[in-house]
Order: structure tokens, then C-alpha cells, then sequence
């Protein structure tokens, strides 16, 4: 098959990761991948594994322009002729059914959001398959998008690429200067990974550590990742709250990080904050098991097809700091079996990535 996948640009992000490991895998089991973005870092990486990258603006929200970006995109399309078109957010699945109108392309989306439904979020069910990372996923689409045919659904979780998440491999120089250079050593460490936004429910993490601060000097939080865009005075608020709380010294702050697995291997705990907004999946959950680190995870959303509460961590009411630090405590206390091959009898890029092949077949023999 030679297959298409669409997404707004290749920096840093989960959508990201997972179209980086889907054109290696495809590429692998000898397909033909291409992905169309408005380019970013790992496009070097799509093409050292073997793909091909297009740049074109997938990123834009500007109405005004976007005609002429889905010309230009039905263009490429023309001259790529693929088998089968995945878009994986709503400014490039907008441009694709446009783009597609007079193609006929058979097209797959990948929710990989629970965004809030409306108009504008509909185009991601409006593919020919629709794929959902999660069961919550599933549900959300069947509450707020009912006229969608079950049949056009499919869930396939994402999937951790064991090569690199793999204990065995780790940079241990790497790791022993990272911790020596953010003073982790000796410490219990709380750790959030992702780009840090309102969404994400780092300050419950904060009033954790703060309400245990007086009880367990040697815990940690550690927030890897830098501000998402917009939202830089978030990340000023929560200094200010670590500062208010007195626990400025036990908050740190790395900014975006490259080496993950290493730092999910030398925390004590990953954990999954969200509040108002669940996680379709939870990648970062799902990445941490793999490096035998355990988790503590706000219990709604995609986390909970990953974490088995009391046997991989812990799940909490999402927002409650009072919880967090009991399940902290709790996970301090705990000796967990292994974790890693709950993950990797489930949630590999392999499995996601013959599983959405499967999906592509089927759509194409209909």
C-alpha cells in the first residue's frame, strides 16, 4: 500500500511520536509511507526511516488561506496517488475532505483528542474510518456524535516503541549527570512529563508535594516539558504557587528533555494530573510501565484501559491533591511486581501499527 499520513507539523507531541513510529513500521512491513506537514524537526527522522515527507501548511487556522492550501494538498494528492489518506487533527482533516471531494480517496482519522464537539471537531469523525485511541475515546464519539455508525469505529490503542523504551538500553552516564545536575539525587521523584498546559494538573502535583512537605522531606516533583504555546504564563503560576506553598525547592523544572526513557527509569513515580480535560490515552502512562516506573493517574479517560488500580499504581479522583499524596505515599510503600509486560503484551507500536494495516486492508476491500 502506499499510504498517506497527515498531521500539522513534526515537532515535539504525541501525535508526533506516533506518526514517526506508524511511517518506520510501515515502511518495515514494505508499504509505501508519506507524510504531509508543515514540517518540524523529525522530519529527518521520517526520512532516515524511510519515508518520504511533503511540506505543505497543515498547521494554519486561517480561513482565508485555507482554500488555497486544500488545492494545493489535493495537488499532492493527485500526483502521490495513495491507497488510503489518514489525517490526524482538524485543521489537516478540514483540508483533506476538501481536498478529497473530487479524488475519492478512501480516508482514516485518529481521535487523538477529546476535543470539545462542535462543528469544527466533527470533521474527525467524518472519514470513512474513524479510528479512537481508548474506549473512553469510543464513548465520547458515541455521546456527542450518536449519528456516526458503529461500524465506522475502531479503537486501537497507542502504542509504546519497546526498542527505546526498553530498561536494558539505558544511558546511565546520561542519567547519573541529569540527576546529579537537578539535585535528584537522594530524592523521591514525582514525575509529570508532556507539554506543560492548564490541562495537564501540575498544580495538583504541586498542593501534593506541598501537604506532605513537613512529613517527607525527600519528595520530588519533577516537571519535564516546556509551556504549551500561549499558555507561558501558566508555567510563571506555577512557580508562583511552589513559591506561595513553600516548596519552591522541591518543584523542578527541566524545560523539554530528549532523553525520556532515562528520566522515566530514575523517577520513582509518573504522574498523570488531568482535570478537566482526560487524556485519550495516556502515552506517557503507558511509557512510564514500560520502563518499570509505576504511576499514579487521575482515574477518567484513556488511562484507564492502561492503569490496573493497586497493581501498576494507583487511580485518584482527578483534581483532588489530598488523594495524590495518600496514593504517593501508597506507591512509596508498595513493592509492584513487573510492569513492563502488561505493556508489552498490549500497547506496542507494533500491535498499533499491524492493527491499522488490518484497518487499511479492510477499508480498501469494502
Amino acid at each position: 500500500m502506499r499510504i498517506v499520513q497527515i498531521l500539522p507539523s513534526l515537532n515535539d507531541g504525541g501525535v508526533e511520536r506516533g506518526v514517526v513510529d506508524s511511517n518506520r513500521l510501515y515502511v518495515r512491513a514494505g508499504h509505501e509511507s508519506v507524510v504531509i506537514s508543515a514540517g518540524g524537526k523529525r522530519v529527518a527522522q521520517i526520512e532516515a526511516d524511510g519515508g518520504r515527507h511533503v511540506t505543505l501548511d497543515m498547521r494554519s487556522k486561517n480561513p482565508l488561506t485555507a482554500p488555497w492550501r486544500a488545492w494545493a494538498l489535493r495537488r499532492a494528492l493527485r500526483e502521490i496517488r495513495p491507497d488510503v489518506v489518514h489525517f490526524r487533527s482538524r485543521v489537516p482533516g478540514w483540508l483533506t475532505l476538501w481536498a478529497n471531494r473530487t479524488l475519492g480517496l478512501p480516508t482514516v482519522s485518529t481521535m487523538h483528542g477529546l476535543n470539545h464537539p462542535g462543528l469544527y471537531s466533527s470533521v474527525m469523525v467524518r472519514a470513512d474510518r474513524v479510528i479512537c485511541v481508548s474506549t473512553a475515546g469510543r464513548a465520547f464519539v458515541r455521546e456527542h456524535y450518536p449519528w456516526v455508525p458503529e461500524d465506522r469505529l475502531a479503537v486501537i490503542p497507542r502504542g509504546v516503541d519497546l526498542e527505546t523504551f526498553d530498561p536494558a538500553r539505558l544511558d546511565a552516564a546520561w542519567q547519573a549527570d541529569f540527576r546529579k545536575r537537578w539535585g535528584l539525587e537522594g530524592k523521591f521523584v514525582a514525575l509529570v512529563v508532556g507539554r506543560v498546559s492548564r490541562l495537564k494538573g501540575v498544580d495538583v502535583l504541586i498542593r501534593a508535594v506541598a501537604e506532605l512537605k513537613e512529613s517527607w522531606p525527600e519528595l520530588v516533583a519533577l516537571v519535564v516539558g516546556g509551556p504549551q504555546k500561549h499558555q507561558e504564563d501558566y508555567l510563571d503560576e506555577l512557580k508562583a504557587l511552589a513559591r506561595d506553598l513553600g516548596v519552591q525547592d522541591r518543584v523542578v523544572f527541566t524545560g523539554s528533555q530528549s532523553h525520556i526513557p532515562e528520566i522515566d527509569a530514575l523517577a520513582d513515580v509518573l504522574c498523570s494530573c488531568n482535570v478537566s480535560k482526560p487524556e485519550s490515552f495516556g502515552r506517557t502512562v503507558a511509557e512510564a510501565l514500560a520502563m518499570e516506573t509505576p504511576v499514579v493517574a487521575a482515574a477518567h479517560g484513556g488511562v484507564l484501559d492502561i492503569v490496573r488500580d493497586g497493581q501498576d499504581g494507583f487511580l485518584v479522583p482527578p483534581g483532588d491533591a489530598h488523594a495524590l499524596a495518600q496514593a504517593l505515599r501508597r506507591v512509596r510503600d508498595t513493592a509492584f511486581g513487573p510492569l513492563r509486560p502488561h505493556i508489552a503484551d498490549t500497547f506496542t507500536a507494533e500491535k498499533m501499527a499491524q492493527t491499522t494495516l488490518d484497518l487499511y486492508q479492510s477499508l480498501l476491500s469494502r
